[in-house]
């Protein structure tokens, strides 16, 4: 049996080329590029790092969509997934994008679409749900952190991780839980790390795409510092840290087998 095509839809929420050099842009791409090259990294290691009940693990189409052009799939039929990327726009902003965005987040809930968010795409799905997000009253985090599982996440994550290593970009954070969601992940700066809802959502507050291309995420760190946005200290850190390992692949497989619907069906297996 060959093996099978899992469509995508990834929902840009960010043009990285209004913010990265035409050069650096030419070379990495944006969000869409960015998380196609860290998902086929994975699956080009599948046989050892997906579980071993999974002997053909399929290949990935993805198919991208501007959403502050208010681009969206016309049939979501076609997709057996959505993925809602990070941006440098707060969901609480009130463009009409994001409005547009949140509206378009509770029909994926209606319907029961497989939906993954990063970054921003996890705080949109968690306010459009009833959920709150503002700004993180502990601050930003940037480049490399430390999340550790809760007990929830060690039923679900596979294989268990005590903790995991990711790139961050963020100043805002999930205040409330939307209901229904179980908080798989936290640390001492932001509570909620990675929120999920049984065969329907998965998100996670750090960003796996910078994590298998840190380029990106240094230009974004000097944009930071230019624009003023995040305090020098702390661009200083994420720079400092930017080469650090993560475990960014533990992270897109997590993903996949939620899209593949085998997230929290395998017995539990510690690392």
């Amino acid at each position: 049996m060959g093996r099978r095509v899992m469509q995508l839809a990834v929902l840009e929420c960010e043009r990285l080329q209004d913010h990265l050099a035409p050069a650096v842009y030419a070379s990495t791409g944006g969000y869409l590029q960015l998380l196609q090259k860290a998902f086929n990294h994975v699956l080009a290691n599948a046989s050892t790092i997906l579980h071993p009940q999974i002997t053909v693990p399929p290949s990935l189409s993805f198919t991208g969509f501007d959403v502050k052009a208010e681009e969206y799939p016309k049939d979501l039929a076609d997709f057996d997934g959505v993925l809602i990327t990070g941006s440098l726009s707060g969901v609480y902003d009130g463009g009409a994008w994001i409005q547009r965005l949140l509206n378009e987040i509770r029909e994926l809930d209606k319907k029961k679409v497989k939906t993954v968010g990063i970054s921003f795409g996890h705080q949109a799905i968690a306010q459009a749900l009833g959920g709150h997000v503002g700004r993180n009253p502990k601050g930003s985090e940037v480049s490399v952190r430390k999340a550790r599982v809760t007990e929830d996440g060690e039923q679900v994550f596979f294989p268990r991780l005590k903790e995991f290593l990711l790139h961050y970009h963020h100043n805002d954070a999930i205040l409330q839980l939307p209901p229904g969601f179980l908080n798989l992940a936290t640390n001492n700066v932001t509570e909620f790390q990675s929120i999920y809802k049984k065969q329907q959502y998965l998100t996670f507050c750090g960003h796996p795409d910078y994590s298998h291309n840190i380029y990106v995420l240094e230009k974004l760190l000097e944009y930071d510092r230019e624009k003023l946005w995040v305090p020098e200290q702390l661009v200083e850190h994420g720079l400092a840290t930017l080469k650090q390992p993560t475990d960014y692949e533990w992270v897109v497989k997590q993903m996949l087998l939620f899209y593949m619907g085998a997230l929290d069906k395998f017995p539990s297996t510690s690392l």
